[in-house]
């Protein structure tokens, strides 16, 4: 939910890496004879869980090892650490330079323009010196999840070499033509935390296994939103899908999602590209204010904050999680600010800017209108994100209720929604997912704080999302689907594929499993069953606190226990209730358990 994780994150990952390499003892990966299913989990989910045991009172304290066991994964990878000091220092040393570039350039100081360019440039580096994070520094991309930008055939880490540096240079650069698309495999996360990738014949191999890797096909694009901010986006397709020529019979499910404060679009990559890998178009975009995005923190936070109902402080992400809908849907996007009048704007309570875009489509503004429109189906849409980005998505739901988006025109309609790790209040307006961890930042209620206010109320952290969840499903306007996960051992990173930063090893596959489930079930045409039987069941990694919850009739219907809690975890102190009841016996739950 807070971008301060980020702004710190290259020294203490890199510190991290360093010391679970020498410290923790060498993980169980995977390897070529495990038998694997082409989910890409190493064995099949047990049918249940294990019955609860008795009481542990030292299990509070063992699980926070659990934290740092995805790090542990990272740093015992070969090749990942170098890969991180190397890629990491020459990206970060080109994000710095980027935004002075225009001014070298003849063109921004004389041009029939005026002052137009050295305005954008001007523009550009105040975006720089406060975007999120500045200048948009960073750890370098996860190369699991790293597309073949420089078109040589070769993914992944290449140690003794700079190939893979190249990749990661080209990752956010959206002004080089020849980086404007690549192929990218498709990712089977494993729950041991290894990423494998799906092979031609359905089953999935290890990246350096000599395998013959089905690849997809992602694009770059920008749009620009109602505030006249470009934003950077990317559509992954499915593998066999040529975007330039589609076949006009067949169209896809579509999934949009945006990344958490100070992300770019590759460290939630696990979700997009595990999207097109299950057959959707997936859009990711950055919010205004997030790498390779222009605007700056002012444009994701604090825009019009008290303007949006159930939004607050995340304004930016709510109110382009609506622009970038509508753009995916091909709809119209109407300013929202004077892109003319920045004294107006700041009266009624916008962040300034030098020059706005209009967003009006080509010849009238600048806005490109989506080309692959003719291969979508636009009935079935669905919503995810992470952090921030999750809580724009989540209010997207309570403005669809409404009717409306913020501008008082129609919204597309969404199908389904799996949000990670951050959360607003809104009715199940469609079938809802919310997944958290139990160490995840830790909500007091369904308001985030205490009270319901105006500024801060999103939530977060088990205790917080399951009032959040209750209270959704105590709606009768709840009619949907409503699932609630936490994760065992993790933090708010589990759903983030930024290499080394603490999360649980089994979180990754744990949270694309549900998730592409969830659209499976609820999110396309062509119903998925097994998907729909799967959410029943619990998967490898779930918490032995909290109850993971199903409710597939919403406000009219039980919520169902998909997992029945034997122990007490470290953040249910704020509830020493609940706290002392898992710690000395059966553990609390209110789910209705499975016949």
């Amino acid at each position: 939910m807070f971008g301060r994780r980020r702004l710190l994150a290259a020294g203490s990952v890199l510190a991290g890496l360093l010391f679970t390499a020498a410290a923790v003892p060498n993980p169980v990966l995977a390897t070529p004879a495990d038998p694997v299913t082409a989910s890409g989990e190493l064995y099949p989910a047990p049918d249940h869980y294990p019955a609860p045991q008795q009481p542990d009172p030292s299990y509070v304290f063992s699980e926070i090892g659990q934290l740092f066991s995805g790090s542990a994964v990272d740093a015992m990878t070969p090749g990942q650490v170098e890969y991180f000091i190397k890629a990491g220092i020459l990206t970060n040393a080109k994000l710095l330079a980027q935004p002075f570039a225009d001014l070298a350039k003849p063109e921004t100081w004389r041009t029939p323009e005026g002052a137009a360019p050295a305005a954008a440039a001007a523009q550009k580096i105040a975006d720089a010196l406060i975007h999120l994070p500045p200048f948009g520094l960073t750890a370098p991309p996860h190369p699991a999840y790293l597309p073949d930008w420089n078109h040589d055939g070769v993914f992944g880490v290449t140690p003794g070499s700079l190939d893979d540096v190249a990749d990661a240079n080209l990752d956010d650069d959206f002004d080089d033509p020849q980086a404007s698309w690549a192929h990218f495999r498709l990712p089977c996360n494993n729950s041991d935390g290894s990423v494998w990738f799906e092979t031609s014949d359905g089953t999935c191999a290890p990246g350096d296994s000599g395998a013959d890797f089905k690849l997809g096909i992602v694009k770059k694009f920008r749009m620009v939103n109602s505030r006249g901010v470009s934003l950077a986006g990317k559509a992954f397709f499915p593998a066999g899908v040529d975007p330039d020529h589609p076949d006009a019979n067949t169209k896809f499910p579509v999934t949009v999602g945006l990344p958490g404060a100070a992300e770019t679009a590759n460290d939630v990559g696990m979700y997009s590209e595990a999207a097109a890998r299950d057959g959707y178009v997936s859009f990711v975009v950055s919010q205004a204010g997030q790498p390779a995005s222009d605007g700056n923190l002012t444009d994701i936070w604090m825009d019009a904050p008290l303007q949006l109902p159930n939004c607050g402080w995340a304004s930016g992400s709510c109110l382009d999680a609506q622009d970038a809908v509508r753009w995916v849907h091909g709809d119209d996007i109407t300013p929202i600010v004077d892109l003319h009048n920045e004294v107006a704007n700041l009266l009624n309570g916008k962040a300034p800017r030098l020059i706005r875009l209009d967003p009006a489509y080509t010849p009238v503004g600048v806005n490109q209108l989506n080309p692959w429109l003719s291969m979508l189906d636009l009935d079935h849409i669905n919503l995810w994100g992470q952090s921030i980005g999750s809580i724009g998505t989540s209010n997207y739901l309570d403005y669809q209720a409404m009717g409306h988006g913020w501008d008082g025109r129609p919204l597309p309609h969404v199908s389904a929604f799996a949000g990670m790790s951050g959360f607003t209040q809104h009715p199940a307006s469609a079938a809802v997912m919310y997944q958290t961890a139990d160490f995840d930042f830790p909500g007091l209620n369904q308001y985030g704080v205490v009270f319901p206010n105006a500024l801060f109320q999103s939530t977060d952290g088990p205790i917080g999302t399951k009032d959040l969840y209750d209270m959704e499903r105590r709606d009768p306007r709840s009619t949907n689907p409503m699932m609630f996960i936490t994760d065992e051992g993790g933090f708010h990173t589990d759903s983030i594929n930024l290499l080394g930063i603490p999360h649980a090893a089994p979180a990754p596959a744990l949270s694309v499993h549900y998730a592409m489930d969830w659209f499976d079930c609820y999110g396309r045409a062509d119903v998925r069953q097994a998907a729909c039987d799967g959410l029943r069941k619990p998967y490898p990694g779930l918490s032995r606190a909290v109850a993971t919850e199903y409710a597939p009739d919403g406000h009219n219907g039980p919520s169902y226990c998909v997992t029945i809690p034997d122990r007490a975890t470290l953040e249910q102190v704020l509830r020493p209730q609940i706290f002392m009841q898992n710690l000395t016996g059966p553990s609390w739950y209110d789910c209705t358990p499975q016949q």
